[in-house]
């Protein structure tokens, strides 16, 4: 079987960070295609390779804001990565107690190791900014190991905060990376055409 092609590829440049907390699907018509891509080809004989590949496709309908889809598929899954994803759907959708939960479920995963010398490095290019986040942000620059419940409770104050005192970039380009470490790990667990590369910074 051949290898399947990510259909987000051609958007990567178009598209800037996401919103913490998205009220609409980005591209309703990219959102469809996510849908149609095939998890058996996907999968093509990797060992977990349909998990995988379901997994990467809940992680695309994030990519797109696309938070029901997305749900629509880790709601069944019982592994760690499925558990991670869908503490990041319902920490989108402001449900900040269950999100905690399904962290909690899905423990120190693997895709958190090279997300936090992402996030660090990210961190230390930029002065953060003065507000109530600021300690937290300084936290994240230089802990050990990502820690998603950190990065749930930076998010819950941002949103539950009238204004923006300079945080929200700063949380969506860490939600950006995040993300892109899910996709990254998941990517060398299913058939795809090629590896993509990730610019975020």
């Amino acid at each position: 079987m051949g290898a399947v092609r990510n259909p987000i590829d051609r958007y990567r440049h178009s598209k800037g960070d996401s919103p913490l907390s998205p009220a609409n699907v980005w591209h309703p018509g990219l959102d469809e295609e996510i849908k149609a891509l095939p998890a058996e080809k996907l999968a093509d004989g990797y060992p977990d390779g349909y998990r995988s590949a379901q997994a990467w496709k809940a992680a695309l309908h994030l990519w797109n804001d696309s938070l029901g889809a997305a749900h629509e598929i880790v709601e069944d899954m019982d592994t760690p990565t499925g558990a991670a994803l869908h503490g990041i759907v319902h920490r989108r959708r402001g449900d900040y107690f269950n999100a905690k939960d399904w962290l909690r479920i899905a423990g120190d995963h693997p895709a958190y190791h090279g997300l936090q010398a992402r996030a660090a490095a990210y961190l230390a290019r930029r002065e953060a900014p003065s507000g109530p986040l600021r300690t937290v942000f300084e936290q994240i620059a230089t802990q050990g190991n990502w820690n998603p419940y950190l990065f749930a409770n930076a998010v819950e104050i941002h949103e539950s905060r009238v204004g923006d005192d300079g945080s929200e970039e700063f949380l969506e380009r860490l939600q950006r990376l995040e993300l892109e470490a899910f996709m990254k790990y998941l990517e060398g667990r299913i058939a795809l055409e090629r590896a993509p590369v990730y610019m975020a910074e």
